[in-house]
């Protein structure tokens, strides 16, 4: 059995996690394996990734875009190995350029499947226009062969056809697909069940050396830290705090425990904080953290700015003497 190889790439918070959710969430025939990449220390992805399987796994040592490490070999040999997957998703970090993974799908045990890049329908012609990350966003949809616009939702008829035009221009011979507000889940399956076009003859196969778009500078642009949450925390609290940090950073996630034990995967994307409580039959997360990742020249005094401020949100008081269930 070969494993449909799918690589998911899109800028920090354009919605891939919730996408992958999408695909796991019973669309995906058979079984499936999902390789995650986060850009910093802590892989908050792979606490976000609703897995009901046990078959995530972690890429931990950096962006596995900018080389191919010995770890990701591994990890990508292992699973072509196995024959016991129908699909193989590769949810690649956020600042990371999803086609230098493209040369896999060519490794035995592989089928190919699309490169598939999410575009925020509020956000995406905004940060093509950014001085500081619109290379890095050209770079992602450069290299889709499907561009699925996503937050349809939250957007204006006219954000979104505003959205369509700027992703067709960025990738024009990429198939462009609308993410339908009342049935995401089968738009999911439609952008991955997408076929993959005749390879371009300056891409190279797996063996030889793939530099599709040059080398990036994203690591440099963009810097993160991990605010520990090892104890409660009162998540209102931290909802507005991070609210009010929305104009220094451009990402922030991560899964808290409130003062009822509860956890909740809190989310900054697009200047808009969404909390919602982590669902009963998920594992407790294997790091409690917010992650935070500011861009630009400014970036280290931004960040340093708004770790501060959340910082000072007030975690449990030590009076409270309860047991966690």
């Amino acid at each position: 059995m070969t494993a449909r190889l799918g690589i998911i790439g899109g800028y920090l918070g354009s919605g891939k996690s919730t996408l992958v959710n999408r695909l796991l969430a019973g669309v995906l025939p058979g079984r499936t394996a999902v390789v995650v990449n986060d850009f910093g220390s802590v892989n908050i992805d792979a606490d976000l990734i609703a897995s009901a399987s046990g078959d995530t796994i972690e890429l931990t040592n950096g962006c596995i875009c900018c080389q191919i490490s010995d770890d990701a070999s591994r990890t990508m040999s292992a699973l072509a190995a196995r024959g016991d997957l129908d699909h193989v998703l590769c949810e690649v970090s956020g600042v990371g350029d999803p086609g230098q993974l493209a040369m896999w799908r060519d490794f035995p045990g592989f089928s190919p499947g699309p490169v598939l890049v999410c575009a925020d329908a509020t956000a995406v012609r905004r940060l093509l226009k950014d001085e500081y990350v619109g290379d890095t966003v050209a770079r992602q949809l450069a290299a889709a062969e499907v561009v699925l616009v996503t937050k349809t939702d939250l957007a204006l008829t006219a954000e979104i056809e505003d959205a369509a035009e700027a992703c067709h221009a960025a990738a024009p011979r990429a198939r462009l697909i609308l993410q339908d507000p009342a049935d995401p889940g089968t738009t999911a399956a439609e952008a991955l069940a997408a076929p993959v076009p005749e390879a371009d003859d300056d891409v190279v196969s797996f063996g030889g050396k793939t530099d599709r778009h040059g080398g990036t500078d994203h690591a440099e642009t963009h810097v993160s830290t991990a605010l520990e949450c090892p104890e409660p925390v009162d998540v209102d609290a931290l909802t507005r705090a991070l609210g009010a940090q929305a104009n220094l950073l451009v990402r922030a996630k991560g899964v808290v425990q409130d003062n009822d034990w509860t956890w909740h995967e809190i989310q900054l994307a697009g200047g808009r904080v969404d909390v919602r409580p982590r669902s009963d039959d998920r594992l407790p997360p294997v790091r409690p953290a917010l992650v935070l990742i500011a861009a630009g020249p400014d970036a280290y005094r931004l960040l340093s700015e708004a770790a501060a401020v959340l910082e000072q949100v007030p975690r449990d008081a030590p009076h409270r003497l309860r047991t966690a269930p």
